[in-house]
């Protein structure tokens, strides 16, 4: 997962609900990006992420890598330990992805994959939707509200 995406997940109150019913990965650099970098800032969300951090709700990877930013970082580790998708929705991010063949998963998304696994129920589903509407696009809302009503 990619600060931003960790960020948003974390001001719509889901973050919990995302770890507690998947695993939530990001690389050291996102760390420092999220938590400390955000702690010196004096971002409330960064100090919410560290705790989840120290319950085991999100695993850090601890992975020697030269690049300065969480987005370079995520491309290597991806392909290096081979996980499901990266977990972002910053346009140059996916850009970058898709160039490399890498999977990625918008937050919305997230949601819809959960539900539709079984891990989480429609109703939660779609209030977590409403949660996490204020941070992403109209158009990720509105795909992701349009894919939960076919299940219906």
């Amino acid at each position: 997962m990619d600060a931003d995406c960790l960020i948003k997940l974390t001001k719509a109150g889901l973050k919990e609900l995302i770890a507690g019913n998947t695993t939530i990965s990001i690389p050291g650099i996102v760390k420092y990006e999220v938590v400390d970098a955000g702690k010196d800032k004096g971002c409330s969300d960064a100090f919410a992420v560290e705790k989840n951090i120290s319950f085991g709700l999100i695993d850090i990877i601890k992975s020697p890598s030269a690049h300065k930013k969480g987005d370079y970082a995520l491309m290597e580790l991806f392909e290096k330990a081979k996980f499901d998708a990266v977990a972002t929705d910053d346009k140059k991010l996916i850009r970058d992805l898709q160039a490399q063949g890498i999977r990625f998963i918008l937050p919305g998304l997230i949601l819809y994959r959960l539900q539709e696994k079984g891990r989480i129920d429609l109703t939660t589903t779609l209030w977590a939707l409403d949660q996490l509407a204020a941070f992403i696009s109209e158009d990720e809302f509105s795909i992701t509200k349009l894919l939960l009503e076919e299940i219906k």
